[in-house]
């Protein structure tokens, strides 16, 4: 597995920043489908479709151990999204996925804010979620 980076810049006179993220904890790819697509049968049995009218976006749930350095990195860049969302900024990082099959580029927003667990004095584990926009 190589890795998956995202990468911000801030609009309201934040800094910027490309975070790796190579070391997960688990075994599963952290890339999913959203899967907000469904199929039903009506009551004749006719085969009756569901969902958005678009491709379905990609879901990502992090978990990853991280240079401590590096988790502060990820703090810093969710305060300066969070600051830029709340002043009504159009707010999305970068993202490239190299875990699994063709490596996948694009933007994502969060879905769920960092959370950070002690793991050594010089570890980190860092989980967070983004969704593809």
């Amino acid at each position: 597995m190589a890795g998956l980076a995202i990468a911000y810049s801030g609009q309201s006179g934040g800094g910027s920043w490309n975070i790796v993220f190579t070391e997960f904890t688990s075994r599963d790819f952290p890339r999913s489908f959203e899967n907000s697509a469904g199929f039903g049968r009506s009551q004749t049995g006719a085969l009756i479709q569901s969902g958005p009218r678009y491709q379905q976006k990609y879901s990502w749930t992090i978990d990853c151990m991280v240079n401590s350095f590096v988790a502060v990195a990820l703090m810093e860049l969710y305060t300066q999204w969070d600051k830029d969302r709340a002043g009504g900024k159009s707010v999305a990082v970068g993202i490239t996925d190299a875990t699994f099959g063709p490596t996948v580029m694009g933007q994502a927003t969060f879905t769920t804010a960092p959370t950070f667990t002690y793991a050594s004095p010089r570890k980190t584990i860092v989980s967070f979620g983004l969704m593809g926009v």
